[in-house]
């Protein structure tokens, strides 16, 4: 590795280490009460190595809104297969929403977000503005599997909103304001909601 690698490396750990930091403030202290003095603490850099890499508390908090959608996305990058089933294709896409729930730390973070969220309504509008929309993928899953004959799905966009507000509204949120479950005591409810969502769109054939 040349030096400009290892240079670009180093200070990509270094913001890697000091988001990690701003999450454990975050979680641990409040989004309101987590300075840039306590995120340098927890991250164990001085306060002028956080300033060199965030202008900002924002800045950190965007730059970690924007990993964990990243994570998140990396699950929903799914392609149309037509020798897997259609339950345990969208099973995946079940499990990418539940990837911010099945973790301790990460299901602490979305607490975060959302209180944030909920209190800086502005915040969440200019945060949502940045990115895509945010059922692309399911969507032209959806496409696919409609063209392929095995679901009949007349508006992609509007199904692909009807199968995230299941899962979110039965598993994402609720897991915010009660004790989570394991993986194993949602399965039940997870496979239930894919069993009604294609008695809506799935197709015998």
């Amino acid at each position: 590795m040349n030096d400009e690698l290892k240079k670009t490396a180093n200070i990509s750990k270094k913001r890697e280490t000091i988001m990690d930091g701003a999450i454990k403030a975050f979680v641990m202290e409040g989004y309101e009460k987590a300075s840039m003095d306590r995120i340098a603490y927890h991250a164990e850099v001085s306060k002028r190595t956080v300033y060199n890499h965030f202008a900002n508390k924002d800045d950190l908090f965007q730059a970690v809104f924007k990993r964990l959608l990243s994570e998140q996305e990396l699950l929903k990058n799914i392609s149309y297969d037509p020798d897997k089933t259609i339950e345990e294709q969208l099973a995946l896409f079940a499990d990418a929403e539940i990837f911010l729930i099945n973790d301790p730390s990460r299901l602490a973070l979305c607490k975060v977000l959302t209180t944030v969220f909920i209190q800086d309504s502005q915040l969440a509008m200019e945060t949502k503005s940045k990115y895509g929309p945010p059922h692309t993928n399911l969507v032209n899953w959806l496409k696919s599997a409609d063209e392929d004959g095995r679901m009949e799905i007349p508006d992609p966009h509007l199904a692909a909103q009807i199968f995230h507000a299941m899962i979110e509204g039965a598993l994402t949120w609720p897991a915010l304001f009660q004790p989570c479950q394991t993986e194993e005591q949602l399965k039940p409810l997870k496979e239930n909601m894919i069993e009604t969502f294609l008695s809506r769109f799935g197709k015998n054939t």
